[in-house]
């Protein structure tokens, strides 16, 4: 299992979005492991919603950015619809949402360079996490300001808040 860059210092290299990380770029491996990682969800014979797709989406674009394995994606995915199936896991709530909170624990504990988030000036995505993790640049979607530093504690996730920092 990998461990996720929060520090400004393992901030990610500007060019890993066009060089890539074993041979794929992000894009690239996210548009392969996620229709593979929804497949493995329907399994359970749901339906999910645009919502649920885009956060499941964002949420695996976060983790590969943080260099977790596409193999530990699908696998996390098989054993939600596993427990679904032999034990009735999760029933009441979508299981697309239970992989986010999955990986969520997983792997993004605290907030993630790649994650997407809510502000008090809009959505963006994270681009750098300050040392002690207080902090956070953030390239908001209006280009007016491309990018903001701003507390994590003024940050939510799509379907959820932010942990605070310790």
């Amino acid at each position: 299992m990998s461990v996720p860059r929060q520090r400004e210092e393992e901030r990610l290299d500007p060019h890993v979005y066009q060089r890539g990380i074993n041979g794929l770029t992000v894009e690239e491996g996210l548009a392969r492991s996620f229709p593979r990682v929804l497949e493995i969800l329907a399994r359970s014979g749901e339906r999910y919603s645009e919502f649920e797709r885009q956060l499941v989406r964002q949420t695996m674009r976060a983790c590969l950015i943080s260099q977790v394995s596409r193999a530990n994606l699908y696998r996390i995915a098989g054993i939600l619809v596993a427990d679904r199936r032999d034990e009735g896991a999760h029933l009441g709530s979508s299981l697309a949402l239970a992989y986010v909170a999955a990986l969520r624990e997983a792997f993004l504990t605290e907030l993630s360079v790649g994650e997407r988030v809510d502000t008090p000036l809009g959505s963006g995505e994270v681009r750098y996490v300050s040392v002690d993790g207080s902090n956070a640049a953030i390239m908001l979607d209006a280009e007016r300001r491309p990018e903001v530093w701003l507390p994590v504690e003024s940050l939510s996730r799509p379907g959820g808040l932010m942990r605070q920092a310790s």
